[in-house]
């Protein structure tokens, strides 16, 4: 009798596929506090002018969008996982 195994993401890697998926997100984190950074800089120069204030809120929403997407693919993952493991009690 043959039986089927099924692999997920976890049972192929090392184990830490929550946090691999944590860090991939980092790269983009790392740009995106740059840019805001640099934003922030040039509004502190200059803090009248419309433009510098809309460059710099353009990249602190883009940098919040970001890390909220890293923490809700997280959340989902542990809430998944939560889940199965409730369903085991």
């Amino acid at each position: 009798m043959a039986t089927d195994v099924i692999n997920t993401p976890a049972d192929i890697g090392d184990g830490r596929h929550i946090q691999k998926l944590s860090d991939s997100f980092n790269t983009g984190v790392a740009t995106l506090k740059t840019k805001v950074t640099t934003a922030l800089e040039a509004l502190n120069g200059n803090p009248s002018d419309p433009t510098t204030l809309s460059n710099y809120q353009a990249a602190l929403a883009e940098y919040t969008l970001y890390r909220n997407a890293q923490s809700n693919v997280v959340k989902a993952y542990r809430d998944i996982d939560q889940s199965i493991i409730a369903n085991y009690k």
